[in-house]
């Protein structure tokens, strides 16, 4: 998981490690000979995420070079192994895909699945300033407890019907005995269609 901030209103320059040496087929993903970066997309501690293409495949991947050797300790390094043996074992339309890992020029260099929509940190950030949960000075603790309470403001009237605000608070009833199930939802949602649809 490359879950690395961006860079903030920066414009990166192309890295200076762009492949010199002949591509290398029978290394595949394992040589950075095998790939053309592009551009940075994320920083870590220890780490840089690059958009990067795959030269064999021409696909674009994310390449995360690691600074195993200079700057990490060896607790930081074993951290590391275990989040690629992790990453290994992790199969899911859901994950980001790890495609392999190799050490060249002393850096570790993790091969991703790139994820286009950006990374974990700006989807939360899109999805908290969408939610009626969110608020000034909101930590993780009282976000949990305003959801777990079902504390929000009232969806606004001028642009919801009144049919969607009463059902948004059914299905979010504190007292799971008192949510309405699928049939009941899914009854409403085609009376609101067909209401749509018929103005």
């Amino acid at each position: 998981m490359y879950m690395d901030k961006q860079p903030q209103g920066q414009q990166a320059a192309p890295p200076v490690f762009q492949p010199q040496k002949p591509l290398q087929p029978d290394m595949g993903h394992n040589s950075l000979a095998n790939f053309q970066i592009e551009k940075k997309i994320g920083r870590g501690q220890f780490s840089e995420v690059y958009q990067a293409r795959y030269l064999l495949g021409n696909t674009s991947v994310a390449l995360k070079k690691v600074q195993i050797f200079d700057l990490m300790d060896a607790k930081a390094r074993q951290d590391c192994i275990k989040e690629i043996d992790l990453l290994k074992q992790l199969n899911h339309p859901n994950v980001i895909k790890y495609h392999a890992s190799f050490i060249e020029d002393n850096e570790l260099n993790i091969v991703l699945e790139l994820a286009d929509a950006g990374d974990l940190s700006r989807m939360i950030k899109m999805a908290a300033l969408q939610s009626p949960f969110y608020g000034d000075k909101m930590d993780l603790y009282s976000l949990c407890k305003k959801i777990e309470q079902c504390d929000y403001p009232p969806l606004p009237s001028d642009h919801y019907s009144e049919e969607l605000r009463n059902l948004v608070d059914m299905c979010i009833n504190p007292d799971p005995e008192k949510r309405p199930d699928i049939t009941y939802v899914y009854d409403i949602a085609k009376h609101m269609k067909s209401i749509t649809q018929g103005s």
